[in-house]
């Protein structure tokens, strides 16, 4: 009885969502777009903070976009990036040395989990823009010793705002990952990685294809909170010129002298991202009983 009433509740609270979209859509297309569109064929920037908004928005549109679309794409690979570089990583931690390896070997392991150490305290005892400051300049330092003939605009072409950007991210990432999947593994029950060698499995096998899987799907939902956090982090990445939210809001806010108006824009522009990534990142997980969030 209770799911039936459960169920009825559900399809009702769909069906007046729907409705609700409808009414909105409708309210948006006859009454709010032909007021933009009046806005933006005006001669200049009104004085309204509202409207003036929506004249920079639309008139500003190729910048405004360009800025997101370098906010998502640089977040997007540089998550994927830092979660692929963070595997080597925590099995340097993981893999820590025993008495019983030979002298080489655990020499080895010992040197393996000391530089993931000293590297995850170094990324994660600095800020990013530091970083990329860092990044950029160094390497742009490096390739224009590698091309001493070069003008500036061909270092830059070579060694791009882009490279620069997505490489930070990237090593922010994995030192952020790397923990958070040494904590999924610590986590899990040693009787899992006992279960794998009674079954056969070397160390490495059941680290593989048993304990890494799962830790995995336990941290899943700080992975996503690490593109969401990238999505707001990438922000400091104007300060190498990189073109994302925070560089177009920015340079159309100098252009029109509205910086208020132009702050306010990028607010809601990366609410809009963060929220509509929370909730794509909770439908592909919803299968694996995890959202987005629980872990914080």
């Amino acid at each position: 009885m209770e799911k039936r009433i459960h169920g009825r509740r559900h399809k009702i609270g769909i069906v007046t969502g729907l409705l609700l979209a409808v009414v909105l859509a409708i309210l948006a297309v006859r009454i709010f777009l032909p007021w933009c569109r009046q806005i933006a064929a005006l001669d200049s920037n009104p004085d309204a903070m509202f409207p003036s908004m929506i004249y920079m928005l639309i008139n500003s549109r190729k910048l405004w976009l360009a800025g997101t679309w370098g906010t998502l794409s640089v977040s997007l690979l540089g998550t994927l990036i830092g979660f692929v570089l963070s595997i080597p990583l925590v099995f340097l931690r993981t893999n820590t040395a025993d008495k019983r390896d030979a002298v080489l070997l655990r020499g080895l392991k010992r040197f393996g989990t000391g530089f993931e150490r000293v590297y995850v305290t170094l990324i994660r005892g600095t800020p990013m823009m530091v970083q990329a400051c860092i990044v950029y300049y160094g390497g742009f330092m490096i390739t224009r010793a590698a091309m001493p003939n070069a003008s500036i605009t061909e270092v830059n072409r070579a060694w791009s705002f882009f490279t620069a950007a997505l490489i930070t991210v990237s090593l922010n990432s994995a030192a952020y990952l790397a923990e958070v999947l040494r904590g999924g593994i610590e986590s899990l029950d040693r009787g899992q990685s006992e279960a794998a060698a009674s079954l056969g499995f070397s160390r490495w096998q059941a680290m593989i294809r048993v304990i890494f899987p799962q830790a995995v799907r336990n941290s899943l939902p700080s992975i996503g909170n690490e593109l969401i956090n990238n999505i707001k982090g990438t922000s400091v990445l104007n300060i190498i010129g990189f073109v994302e939210l925070m560089f177009a809001t920015g340079s159309v806010a100098g252009f029109y002298y509205k910086y208020l108006a132009n702050y306010l824009i990028a607010a809601a522009i990366y609410l809009i991202l963060t929220l509509g990534m929370t909730w794509l990142l909770n439908l592909v997980m919803r299968k694996t009983g995890i959202l987005v969030g629980e872990n914080g």
